[in-house]
Protein backbone atom coordinates (compact mmCIF):
# COMPACT_ATOMS: atom_id res chain seq x y z
CA UNK A 1 0.00 0.00 0.00
CA UNK A 2 1.39 3.87 -0.84
CA UNK A 3 2.01 5.68 2.13
CA UNK A 4 -0.01 8.27 1.39
CA UNK A 5 -2.81 5.42 1.30
CA UNK A 6 -1.75 4.27 4.43
CA UNK A 7 -1.73 8.23 5.57
CA UNK A 8 -5.20 8.97 4.84
CA UNK A 9 -6.76 6.10 7.30
CA UNK A 10 -5.10 7.70 9.64
CA UNK A 11 -7.50 8.70 12.49
CA UNK A 12 -11.52 8.48 12.28
CA UNK A 13 -13.43 8.98 15.86
CA UNK A 14 -17.21 8.78 15.44
CA UNK A 15 -19.39 9.31 18.50
CA UNK A 16 -22.84 7.67 18.41
CA UNK A 17 -25.37 7.76 21.28
CA UNK A 18 -27.75 5.66 22.45
CA UNK A 19 -31.72 7.24 21.47
CA UNK A 20 -35.13 6.03 20.45
CA UNK A 21 -37.59 7.08 18.19
CA UNK A 22 -39.65 10.36 18.85
CA UNK A 23 -37.77 11.25 22.07
CA UNK A 24 -34.75 12.88 22.62
CA UNK A 25 -32.79 10.31 24.68
CA UNK A 26 -29.36 11.23 26.47
CA UNK A 27 -27.25 9.77 28.94
CA UNK A 28 -26.46 11.25 32.26
CA UNK A 29 -23.16 11.25 33.97
CA UNK A 30 -21.82 9.94 37.54
CA UNK A 31 -19.50 12.50 38.75
CA UNK A 32 -21.57 13.36 42.33
CA UNK A 33 -19.69 15.47 44.17
CA UNK A 34 -15.98 15.02 42.87
CA UNK A 35 -14.33 17.97 40.84
CA UNK A 36 -14.88 18.37 36.93
CA UNK A 37 -12.17 16.31 34.79
CA UNK A 38 -11.61 19.90 33.01
CA UNK A 39 -13.41 22.56 34.63
CA UNK A 40 -12.27 24.79 31.06
CA UNK A 41 -14.58 22.43 29.02
CA UNK A 42 -16.87 21.15 32.04
CA UNK A 43 -20.16 23.56 30.58
CA UNK A 44 -19.52 22.57 26.94
CA UNK A 45 -19.76 19.31 28.12
CA UNK A 46 -23.03 19.41 29.79
CA UNK A 47 -23.99 21.65 26.96
CA UNK A 48 -23.43 18.76 24.79
CA UNK A 49 -24.78 16.12 26.98
CA UNK A 50 -28.54 17.70 27.02
CA UNK A 51 -29.05 20.09 24.57
CA UNK A 52 -32.81 19.37 22.89
CA UNK A 53 -33.08 16.16 25.34
CA UNK A 54 -36.27 15.32 27.09
CA UNK A 55 -35.37 11.86 28.58
CA UNK A 56 -32.01 11.37 30.87
CA UNK A 57 -30.88 7.83 30.51
CA UNK A 58 -29.23 8.25 34.27
CA UNK A 59 -28.44 11.05 36.54
CA UNK A 60 -28.40 14.95 36.10
CA UNK A 61 -25.54 16.15 37.66
CA UNK A 62 -25.25 20.15 37.81
CA UNK A 63 -22.56 21.48 39.95
CA UNK A 64 -19.44 23.28 39.59
CA UNK A 65 -21.06 26.09 37.25
CA UNK A 66 -19.92 29.93 37.75
CA UNK A 67 -22.85 32.50 38.05
CA UNK A 68 -22.61 33.66 34.37
CA UNK A 69 -23.61 30.46 33.31
CA UNK A 70 -26.04 29.98 30.49
CA UNK A 71 -28.27 26.83 31.06
CA UNK A 72 -30.92 27.23 28.35
CA UNK A 73 -30.03 23.70 26.94
CA UNK A 74 -32.03 22.42 29.99
CA UNK A 75 -35.43 23.43 29.43
CA UNK A 76 -36.41 20.56 27.14
CA UNK A 77 -35.98 17.73 29.66
CA UNK A 78 -38.83 15.95 31.26
CA UNK A 79 -37.27 13.24 33.03
CA UNK A 80 -34.91 11.60 34.77
CA UNK A 81 -34.61 7.70 35.26
CA UNK A 82 -31.52 8.56 37.97
CA UNK A 83 -31.05 11.08 40.56
CA UNK A 84 -30.87 15.35 40.19
CA UNK A 85 -28.07 16.94 41.88
CA UNK A 86 -27.27 20.34 42.01
CA UNK A 87 -24.54 21.34 44.04
CA UNK A 88 -21.69 23.64 44.32
CA UNK A 89 -23.33 26.28 41.65
CA UNK A 90 -23.35 30.20 42.33
CA UNK A 91 -26.13 30.25 39.28
CA UNK A 92 -29.63 32.00 40.37
CA UNK A 93 -31.80 29.60 38.47
CA UNK A 94 -31.52 26.30 36.84
CA UNK A 95 -34.23 25.87 34.16
CA UNK A 96 -35.87 23.04 34.57
CA UNK A 97 -39.83 24.28 34.26
CA UNK A 98 -40.33 21.04 32.57
CA UNK A 99 -38.98 18.52 34.64
CA UNK A 100 -41.99 15.98 35.27
CA UNK A 101 -40.58 12.80 37.22
CA UNK A 102 -37.68 11.90 38.94
CA UNK A 103 -37.55 7.83 38.86
CA UNK A 104 -34.74 7.19 41.22
CA UNK A 105 -33.35 4.05 39.63
CA UNK A 106 -29.87 5.42 40.91
CA UNK A 107 -30.17 7.36 44.23
CA UNK A 108 -27.43 9.63 45.79
CA UNK A 109 -26.14 8.81 48.73
CA UNK A 110 -28.18 5.66 48.42
CA UNK A 111 -31.24 7.70 49.57
CA UNK A 112 -31.72 10.59 47.92
CA UNK A 113 -34.18 11.33 44.09
CA UNK A 114 -33.22 15.22 44.34
CA UNK A 115 -29.91 16.88 46.06
CA UNK A 116 -29.74 20.28 46.36
CA UNK A 117 -26.41 21.06 48.31
CA UNK A 118 -23.87 23.97 49.06
CA UNK A 119 -25.69 26.35 45.71
CA UNK A 120 -24.26 29.69 47.17
CA UNK A 121 -21.42 31.59 49.67
CA UNK A 122 -22.05 30.59 53.22
CA UNK A 123 -18.84 31.03 54.43
CA UNK A 124 -17.20 34.58 55.32
CA UNK A 125 -14.51 32.94 52.93
CA UNK A 126 -16.60 32.69 50.19
CA UNK A 127 -18.29 36.07 50.51
CA UNK A 128 -18.14 37.81 46.81
CA UNK A 129 -15.92 41.25 46.23
CA UNK A 130 -17.27 44.27 46.91
CA UNK A 131 -20.54 45.52 44.45
CA UNK A 132 -20.87 42.23 43.87
CA UNK A 133 -24.48 40.64 44.42
CA UNK A 134 -24.04 37.27 46.35
CA UNK A 135 -24.17 33.94 43.73
CA UNK A 136 -26.04 31.43 44.34
CA UNK A 137 -29.18 29.41 43.35
CA UNK A 138 -32.77 31.51 44.47
CA UNK A 139 -35.55 29.31 43.35
CA UNK A 140 -36.00 25.78 42.39
CA UNK A 141 -38.55 26.33 39.64
CA UNK A 142 -39.82 23.11 39.27
CA UNK A 143 -43.41 24.02 38.70
CA UNK A 144 -43.74 20.53 36.52
CA UNK A 145 -42.20 18.08 39.19
CA UNK A 146 -45.32 15.97 40.47
CA UNK A 147 -43.69 12.57 40.80
CA UNK A 148 -40.76 10.80 42.31
CA UNK A 149 -40.84 7.46 42.30
CA UNK A 150 -37.52 6.29 44.09
CA UNK A 151 -36.18 8.66 46.56
CA UNK A 152 -36.09 11.32 48.96
CA UNK A 153 -34.99 15.07 48.83
CA UNK A 154 -32.18 16.47 50.04
CA UNK A 155 -32.08 20.36 50.41
CA UNK A 156 -28.97 21.74 52.60
CA UNK A 157 -26.38 24.93 52.35
CA UNK A 158 -28.70 26.74 50.31
CA UNK A 159 -27.97 30.49 51.85
CA UNK A 160 -29.95 32.02 48.62
CA UNK A 161 -32.44 29.85 48.13
CA UNK A 162 -36.35 30.06 48.61
CA UNK A 163 -39.56 27.96 48.21
CA UNK A 164 -38.32 24.65 49.24
CA UNK A 165 -40.76 24.84 52.67
CA UNK A 166 -43.26 26.04 50.21
CA UNK A 167 -43.48 22.76 48.58
CA UNK A 168 -45.66 20.28 49.82
CA UNK A 169 -43.57 17.12 49.06
CA UNK A 170 -45.40 14.49 49.82
CA UNK A 171 -47.63 15.13 47.25
CA UNK A 172 -44.56 14.22 44.88
CA UNK A 173 -43.20 11.24 46.04
CA UNK A 174 -45.03 8.32 44.75
CA UNK A 175 -47.65 6.25 47.21
CA UNK A 176 -45.46 3.17 47.08
CA UNK A 177 -41.88 5.39 47.75
CA UNK A 178 -40.14 3.26 50.17
CA UNK A 179 -37.68 5.79 50.46
CA UNK A 180 -39.88 9.29 51.06
CA UNK A 181 -36.68 11.16 53.41
CA UNK A 182 -36.88 14.80 53.31
CA UNK A 183 -33.91 17.01 55.08
CA UNK A 184 -34.45 20.17 54.05
CA UNK A 185 -32.67 23.06 55.57
CA UNK A 186 -34.40 26.48 55.14
CA UNK A 187 -31.08 28.96 56.60
CA UNK A 188 -31.00 31.50 54.54
CA UNK A 189 -29.37 35.20 54.08
CA UNK A 190 -32.14 36.55 52.46
CA UNK A 191 -35.65 37.70 53.22
CA UNK A 192 -37.97 35.22 50.95
CA UNK A 193 -41.62 36.75 48.87
CA UNK A 194 -44.47 34.54 50.00
CA UNK A 195 -46.15 32.38 47.05
CA UNK A 196 -48.32 34.47 44.66
CA UNK A 197 -52.56 35.20 45.89
CA UNK A 198 -52.99 32.88 42.48
CA UNK A 199 -51.87 29.83 44.26
CA UNK A 200 -54.32 28.20 46.00
CA UNK A 201 -52.90 26.30 48.38
CA UNK A 202 -50.25 28.16 48.96
CA UNK A 203 -47.48 25.64 47.56
CA UNK A 204 -45.45 27.48 45.16
CA UNK A 205 -42.01 26.94 43.28
CA UNK A 206 -40.92 30.78 43.58
CA UNK A 207 -43.13 33.83 43.61
CA UNK A 208 -44.65 34.02 40.54
CA UNK A 209 -48.22 32.85 39.24
CA UNK A 210 -46.58 30.33 37.41
CA UNK A 211 -44.44 28.85 39.80
CA UNK A 212 -48.03 27.69 41.94
CA UNK A 213 -47.58 23.95 42.84
CA UNK A 214 -49.96 21.50 40.91
CA UNK A 215 -51.11 19.08 43.01
CA UNK A 216 -52.00 15.86 41.78
CA UNK A 217 -51.80 12.80 44.74
CA UNK A 218 -52.91 14.48 48.15
CA UNK A 219 -56.06 16.20 46.63
CA UNK A 220 -57.49 13.16 44.95
CA UNK A 221 -60.29 11.68 45.98
CA UNK A 222 -60.57 7.78 47.59
CA UNK A 223 -58.79 5.39 45.33
CA UNK A 224 -56.46 7.28 43.15
CA UNK A 225 -53.14 6.98 42.52
CA UNK A 226 -53.11 10.50 40.78
CA UNK A 227 -55.66 12.89 39.42
CA UNK A 228 -56.32 15.97 37.73
CA UNK A 229 -58.17 17.70 40.12
CA UNK A 230 -60.51 16.14 43.56
CA UNK A 231 -63.79 14.76 41.55
CA UNK A 232 -63.87 10.70 41.77
CA UNK A 233 -64.05 11.59 37.79
CA UNK A 234 -60.64 12.98 38.07
CA UNK A 235 -58.58 10.09 38.76
CA UNK A 236 -55.69 9.30 36.21
CA UNK A 237 -55.50 6.01 35.10
CA UNK A 238 -53.51 3.21 37.11
CA UNK A 239 -50.61 3.42 34.70
CA UNK A 240 -50.08 7.10 34.84
CA UNK A 241 -47.08 8.83 36.46
CA UNK A 242 -47.24 12.71 37.66
CA UNK A 243 -50.51 13.10 36.50
CA UNK A 244 -52.57 13.33 33.99
CA UNK A 245 -55.70 15.39 31.58
CA UNK A 246 -58.11 12.25 31.47
CA UNK A 247 -58.97 9.46 32.59
CA UNK A 248 -57.32 7.06 29.49
CA UNK A 249 -53.61 5.53 29.33
CA UNK A 250 -53.32 7.80 26.99
CA UNK A 251 -53.92 10.91 28.73
CA UNK A 252 -51.01 10.38 31.37
CA UNK A 253 -48.04 12.87 31.60
CA UNK A 254 -45.51 10.14 32.28
CA UNK A 255 -46.08 6.67 32.25
CA UNK A 256 -45.68 4.72 35.68
CA UNK A 257 -44.24 1.94 33.81
CA UNK A 258 -43.60 1.72 29.76
CA UNK A 259 -44.62 4.16 27.14
CA UNK A 260 -45.74 2.44 24.18
CA UNK A 261 -46.53 5.17 21.36
CA UNK A 262 -47.57 7.50 24.04
CA UNK A 263 -50.01 5.11 25.72
CA UNK A 264 -48.83 3.91 29.27
CA UNK A 265 -48.41 0.35 29.88
CA UNK A 266 -47.11 -2.53 32.19
CA UNK A 267 -45.10 -4.56 29.64
CA UNK A 268 -44.09 -3.99 26.47
CA UNK A 269 -46.30 -6.41 24.19
CA UNK A 270 -43.74 -9.53 23.68
CA UNK A 271 -41.74 -9.90 20.49
CA UNK A 272 -43.46 -13.57 20.32
CA UNK A 273 -47.36 -14.56 20.86
CA UNK A 274 -48.98 -18.17 20.82
CA UNK A 275 -51.26 -18.94 18.11
CA UNK A 276 -53.94 -21.10 19.64
CA UNK A 277 -55.04 -22.79 16.38
CA UNK A 278 -51.56 -24.00 15.12
CA UNK A 279 -49.87 -24.30 18.32
CA UNK A 280 -46.98 -22.69 17.52
CA UNK A 281 -44.95 -19.54 18.78
CA UNK A 282 -45.52 -16.76 15.82
CA UNK A 283 -43.16 -13.67 15.91
CA UNK A 284 -45.29 -10.76 16.96
CA UNK A 285 -45.55 -7.70 14.42
CA UNK A 286 -46.42 -5.63 17.17
CA UNK A 287 -43.65 -6.48 19.76
CA UNK A 288 -41.44 -3.74 21.39
CA UNK A 289 -38.14 -4.08 22.84
CA UNK A 290 -37.89 -2.54 26.34
CA UNK A 291 -35.79 0.14 27.05
CA UNK A 292 -35.85 2.20 29.98
CA UNK A 293 -39.18 3.25 30.51
CA UNK A 294 -40.30 2.77 26.87
CA UNK A 295 -40.99 0.26 24.52
CA UNK A 296 -39.03 0.66 20.85
CA UNK A 297 -39.33 -1.35 17.90
CA UNK A 298 -35.56 -1.99 17.22
CA UNK A 299 -32.54 -1.20 20.76
CA UNK A 300 -30.75 2.17 20.28
CA UNK A 301 -27.21 1.83 18.76
CA UNK A 302 -24.71 0.07 21.00
CA UNK A 303 -27.44 -1.15 23.04
CA UNK A 304 -27.56 -5.04 22.76
CA UNK A 305 -31.39 -6.74 21.69
CA UNK A 306 -32.01 -10.15 23.92
CA UNK A 307 -34.46 -12.40 23.11
CA UNK A 308 -36.34 -11.58 26.44
CA UNK A 309 -37.37 -7.95 24.48
CA UNK A 310 -35.16 -6.07 26.46
CA UNK A 311 -31.92 -3.87 25.82
CA UNK A 312 -28.76 -4.42 27.61
CA UNK A 313 -25.60 -3.11 27.89
CA UNK A 314 -24.11 -6.70 28.89
CA UNK A 315 -25.00 -10.05 27.63
CA UNK A 316 -27.29 -11.74 30.38
CA UNK A 317 -25.00 -15.12 31.98
CA UNK A 318 -24.57 -17.85 29.09
CA UNK A 319 -25.27 -15.18 26.48
CA UNK A 320 -22.60 -14.06 23.86
CA UNK A 321 -22.35 -10.90 21.89
CA UNK A 322 -23.36 -11.11 17.73
CA UNK A 323 -23.64 -9.05 15.34
CA UNK A 324 -25.56 -9.66 12.43
CA UNK A 325 -25.47 -8.90 8.77
CA UNK A 326 -26.87 -5.40 9.21
CA UNK A 327 -24.69 -4.51 11.25
CA UNK A 328 -26.97 -4.85 14.68
CA UNK A 329 -26.01 -6.73 17.83
CA UNK A 330 -27.73 -9.35 20.42
CA UNK A 331 -27.16 -11.54 23.10
CA UNK A 332 -27.62 -14.93 21.84
CA UNK A 333 -27.59 -18.07 24.20
CA UNK A 334 -24.58 -20.40 23.61
CA UNK A 335 -25.23 -23.64 22.61
CA UNK A 336 -22.16 -25.09 24.45
CA UNK A 337 -19.75 -23.10 27.00
CA UNK A 338 -19.48 -20.14 25.93
CA UNK A 339 -15.81 -19.32 24.72
CA UNK A 340 -13.96 -17.60 27.09
CA UNK A 341 -13.84 -13.62 27.17
CA UNK A 342 -11.13 -10.93 27.91
CA UNK A 343 -12.26 -8.73 30.55
CA UNK A 344 -11.20 -5.73 30.95
CA UNK A 345 -11.75 -3.31 34.38
CA UNK A 346 -14.87 -3.14 35.74
CA UNK A 347 -16.24 -6.88 34.84
CA UNK A 348 -16.06 -9.89 37.03
CA UNK A 349 -12.47 -10.38 38.26
CA UNK A 350 -11.35 -7.14 37.42
CA UNK A 351 -14.14 -5.55 38.74
CA UNK A 352 -13.06 -3.24 42.12
CA UNK A 353 -9.35 -3.03 40.07
CA UNK A 354 -8.38 0.92 39.42
CA UNK A 355 -6.01 0.15 36.63
CA UNK A 356 -4.11 -1.64 34.34
CA UNK A 357 -0.38 -2.20 35.85
CA UNK A 358 1.78 -4.72 35.60
CA UNK A 359 0.46 -7.45 37.38
CA UNK A 360 -2.47 -7.56 35.53
CA UNK A 361 -1.44 -6.84 31.94
CA UNK A 362 -0.74 -10.24 31.35
CA UNK A 363 -4.35 -10.49 31.08
CA UNK A 364 -4.76 -8.50 27.74
CA UNK A 365 -2.13 -10.60 26.08
CA UNK A 366 -3.82 -11.69 22.74
CA UNK A 367 -7.04 -10.34 22.72
CA UNK A 368 -8.57 -8.56 20.16
CA UNK A 369 -11.80 -7.70 22.05
CA UNK A 370 -11.77 -6.53 26.01
CA UNK A 371 -15.25 -6.25 27.69
CA UNK A 372 -14.77 -3.71 29.63
CA UNK A 373 -12.63 -0.71 30.30
CA UNK A 374 -9.26 -0.10 30.48
CA UNK A 375 -7.34 2.93 32.15
CA UNK A 376 -3.70 3.94 32.65
CA UNK A 377 -3.12 5.91 35.81
CA UNK A 378 0.73 7.08 37.51
CA UNK A 379 0.20 3.92 39.62
CA UNK A 380 0.70 2.20 36.64
CA UNK A 381 3.66 3.49 35.80
CA UNK A 382 4.89 4.05 39.60
CA UNK A 383 4.11 0.18 40.82
CA UNK A 384 3.61 -0.61 44.34
CA UNK A 385 6.40 -1.51 46.77
CA UNK A 386 3.86 -2.29 49.54
CA UNK A 387 2.41 -4.95 47.13
CA UNK A 388 5.32 -6.19 45.56
CA UNK A 389 4.50 -5.22 41.80
CA UNK A 390 6.78 -3.44 39.62
CA UNK A 391 6.70 -0.53 37.76
CA UNK A 392 4.57 -1.09 34.28
CA UNK A 393 7.28 -0.66 31.29
CA UNK A 394 6.75 0.24 28.21
CA UNK A 395 7.65 -2.71 26.27
CA UNK A 396 4.94 -4.65 28.20
CA UNK A 397 2.31 -2.37 26.53
CA UNK A 398 2.63 -4.17 22.95
CA UNK A 399 0.42 -6.83 24.41
CA UNK A 400 -2.69 -3.96 23.23
CA UNK A 401 -0.81 -4.68 19.86
CA UNK A 402 -3.96 -7.57 18.32
CA UNK A 403 -6.42 -5.31 20.43
CA UNK A 404 -9.20 -4.28 17.90
CA UNK A 405 -12.30 -3.52 20.25
CA UNK A 406 -12.93 -2.24 23.91
CA UNK A 407 -16.30 -2.56 25.06
CA UNK A 408 -15.93 0.57 27.90
CA UNK A 409 -13.72 3.21 27.72
CA UNK A 410 -10.43 4.03 27.38
CA UNK A 411 -8.87 6.44 29.49
CA UNK A 412 -5.03 7.69 29.96
CA UNK A 413 -3.33 10.05 32.43
CA UNK A 414 0.02 8.46 32.45
CA UNK A 415 1.75 7.55 29.77
CA UNK A 416 5.81 6.07 29.10
CA UNK A 417 8.26 8.99 28.22
CA UNK A 418 9.78 7.13 25.76
CA UNK A 419 6.34 6.64 24.27
CA UNK A 420 5.87 9.63 21.26
CA UNK A 421 2.32 8.48 20.91
CA UNK A 422 -0.26 5.61 21.22
CA UNK A 423 0.40 3.62 18.55
CA UNK A 424 0.52 0.40 20.75
CA UNK A 425 -3.28 0.58 19.99
CA UNK A 426 -2.40 0.65 16.29
CA UNK A 427 -5.29 -1.73 15.70
CA UNK A 428 -7.62 -0.58 17.97
CA UNK A 429 -10.66 0.16 15.94
CA UNK A 430 -14.06 0.62 18.85
CA UNK A 431 -14.22 2.04 21.57
CA UNK A 432 -18.30 1.46 22.42
CA UNK A 433 -18.28 3.13 25.44
CA UNK A 434 -21.28 1.11 26.67
CA UNK A 435 -19.65 2.51 29.87
CA UNK A 436 -18.25 5.95 30.30
CA UNK A 437 -15.37 7.79 32.22
CA UNK A 438 -17.62 9.20 34.99
CA UNK A 439 -20.52 8.47 32.92
CA UNK A 440 -19.36 10.99 30.45
CA UNK A 441 -16.31 10.20 28.08
CA UNK A 442 -15.49 7.14 26.10
CA UNK A 443 -12.04 8.09 25.61
CA UNK A 444 -9.86 10.72 27.88
CA UNK A 445 -6.33 12.03 27.23
CA UNK A 446 -5.05 14.32 29.87
CA UNK A 447 -1.43 14.93 30.91
CA UNK A 448 0.45 13.07 28.48
CA UNK A 449 4.00 14.02 26.95
CA UNK A 450 3.22 12.19 23.73
CA UNK A 451 3.15 14.06 20.33
CA UNK A 452 0.57 12.48 18.31
CA UNK A 453 -1.84 10.18 18.64
CA UNK A 454 -1.41 7.10 16.57
CA UNK A 455 -4.70 5.45 16.73
CA UNK A 456 -4.46 5.08 13.38
CA UNK A 457 -7.49 2.63 12.91
CA UNK A 458 -9.82 3.82 15.21
CA UNK A 459 -13.16 4.04 13.34
CA UNK A 460 -15.26 4.61 16.24
CA UNK A 461 -16.46 6.12 19.92
CA UNK A 462 -19.76 4.00 20.21
CA UNK A 463 -20.95 6.49 22.88
CA UNK A 464 -19.83 9.44 24.78
CA UNK A 465 -17.85 12.00 24.73
CA UNK A 466 -13.89 12.35 23.69
CA UNK A 467 -12.01 14.09 26.24
CA UNK A 468 -8.15 15.22 25.15
CA UNK A 469 -6.39 18.27 27.59
CA UNK A 470 -3.65 19.26 29.22
CA UNK A 471 -1.03 17.64 26.61
CA UNK A 472 1.79 20.31 26.14
CA UNK A 473 3.30 18.42 22.94
CA UNK A 474 0.01 16.85 21.60
CA UNK A 475 -0.82 18.02 17.92
CA UNK A 476 -2.70 16.88 15.54
CA UNK A 477 -6.08 17.14 17.75
CA UNK A 478 -7.70 20.24 15.54
CA UNK A 479 -7.03 18.76 11.91
CA UNK A 480 -9.15 15.60 12.27
CA UNK A 481 -12.45 16.68 11.12
CA UNK A 482 -14.11 15.65 14.13
CA UNK A 483 -17.45 17.44 12.81
CA UNK A 484 -17.87 14.95 10.02
CA UNK A 485 -17.29 12.16 12.21
CA UNK A 486 -20.00 12.70 14.18
CA UNK A 487 -23.15 11.32 13.81
CA UNK A 488 -25.39 13.20 17.03
CA UNK A 489 -25.19 16.40 18.09
CA UNK A 490 -24.96 15.09 21.83
CA UNK A 491 -21.37 13.96 20.67
CA UNK A 492 -18.15 15.87 20.97
CA UNK A 493 -14.33 16.31 21.11
CA UNK A 494 -13.67 18.33 24.11
CA UNK A 495 -10.14 20.06 24.20
CA UNK A 496 -8.07 22.25 25.84
CA UNK A 497 -3.93 23.45 26.81
CA UNK A 498 -2.73 21.18 24.26
CA UNK A 499 -0.06 22.11 21.61
CA UNK A 500 -0.81 25.14 20.00
CA UNK A 501 -1.78 24.73 16.55
CA UNK A 502 0.49 27.42 14.98
CA UNK A 503 3.76 25.36 16.36
CA UNK A 504 2.42 21.89 15.63
CA UNK A 505 2.53 23.60 11.78
CA UNK A 506 6.30 23.96 12.11
CA UNK A 507 6.74 20.05 12.70
CA UNK A 508 3.53 18.60 11.19
CA UNK A 509 5.34 17.26 7.92
CA UNK A 510 8.05 15.61 10.30
CA UNK A 511 5.26 14.23 12.50
CA UNK A 512 3.25 12.78 9.51
CA UNK A 513 6.33 10.80 7.76
CA UNK A 514 6.91 9.62 10.71
CA UNK A 515 3.53 7.72 11.64
CA UNK A 516 2.70 7.01 8.48
CA UNK A 517 6.26 5.45 7.42
CA UNK A 518 6.28 3.32 10.50
CA UNK A 519 2.44 2.21 9.92
CA UNK A 520 3.78 1.27 6.57
CA UNK A 521 6.90 -0.50 7.98
CA UNK A 522 9.66 1.67 5.83
CA UNK A 523 12.83 1.88 7.36
CA UNK A 524 13.80 5.07 8.86
CA UNK A 525 16.75 5.60 6.01
CA UNK A 526 14.35 5.63 3.77
CA UNK A 527 11.73 8.19 5.30
CA UNK A 528 11.14 11.32 2.24
CA UNK A 529 8.74 13.70 1.96
CA UNK A 530 6.36 12.93 -1.31
CA UNK A 531 7.56 15.32 -4.11
CA UNK A 532 4.87 17.94 -4.48
CA UNK A 533 2.99 16.28 -1.92
CA UNK A 534 2.74 16.60 1.86
CA UNK A 535 1.65 13.75 3.82
CA UNK A 536 0.11 15.41 6.45
CA UNK A 537 -2.44 16.21 3.62
CA UNK A 538 -4.22 13.17 5.06
CA UNK A 539 -5.04 14.58 8.60
CA UNK A 540 -7.60 17.13 6.71
CA UNK A 541 -8.63 14.21 4.17
CA UNK A 542 -9.83 11.67 6.07
CA UNK A 543 -12.56 9.58 4.43
CA UNK A 544 -16.33 8.79 5.72
CA UNK A 545 -16.81 5.72 6.94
Amino acid sequence: MELAAWCRWGLLLALLPPGAAGTQVCTGTDMKLRLPASPETHLDMLRHLYQGCQVVQGNLELTYLPAHASLSFLQEIQEVQGYVLIAHNRVSQVPLQRLRIVRGTQLFEEHYALAVLDNGDFLESAAPAAGMAPGGLQELQLRSLTEILKGGVLIQRNPQLCHQDTILWEDIFHKNNQLPLKQIDTNRSRACAPCSPACKAPKCWGESPEDCQSLTRTVCASGCARCKGPQPTDCCHEQCAAGCTGPKHSDCLACLHFNHSGICELHCPALVTYNTDTFESMPNPEGRYTFGASCVTACPYNYLSTDVGSCTLVCPLNNQEVTAEDGTQRCEKCSKPCAPACYGLGMEHLREVRAVTSANIQEFAGCKKIFGSLAFLPESFAGDPDSNIPPLQAEQLQVFESLEEITGYLYISAWPDSLPDLSVFQNLRVIRGRVLHDGAYSLTLQGLGISWLGLRSLRELGSGLALIHRNARLCFVHTVPWDQLFQNPHQALLHSANRPEDECGKTESQCCMLTVCQSAGVPRGLWRQQSGTSLCMCLSQVPHR
